[in-house]
């Protein structure tokens, strides 16, 4: 399975997730490490403009998230989802629920979909399970915004 990340060029390569772990995010606690992609490069794009701040931009780049077909998907659907899961600013229910799938380490990714685009998907990988170190990140090519975003 392939999907995208769009990430600092500095952190594109870093497994360890350690940003994730120290700020948290929508799916996973401080202190638990999640690797966030999205299934479609259009996703990893809104994604991350969403939560670009009045700084200028660092270099960005597009990267490649090869998994092994062979992986196990967490798939719990709209319906599997706590209440509120899509908050703005996130939930703790929704960090409870993706902090209890990581801790399980059962499957290596978990599907949800995007609080953007709820019939988009974001697809969160566990640097814990046991076959992280099988997915393979490839940073493509830098990746900018159109200019006409920011009007």
């Amino acid at each position: 399975m392939r999907l995208w990340r769009i990430a600092q060029r500095k952190y594109a390569l870093d497994k360890f997730c350690a940003g994730a772990a120290q700020y948290g995010g929508r799916w996973n606690p401080i202190g638990m490490p999640a690797l966030y992609c999205g299934t479609s490069i259009a996703i990893c794009a809104l994604e991350k403009f969403v939560h670009l701040g009045p700084a200028p931009l660092p270099p960005l780049v597009l990267v490649a998230v090869d998994i092994p077909d062979h992986c196990s998907l967490y798939d719990p659907g709209m319906a599997g989802l706590p209440a509120g899961w899509d908050a703005m600013p996130t939930s703790d229910t929704a960090q409870a629920f993706g902090g209890a799938w990581l801790s399980r380490r059962t499957e290596l990714a978990m599907k949800v979909p995007s609080a953007i685009v709820n019939e988009e998907a974001s697809v969160i990988l566990n640097p814990h399970h046991s076959h992280y170190p099988d997915v393979e990140l490839n940073v493509i090519r830098p990746f900018t915004f159109d200019d006409r975003m920011f009007k």
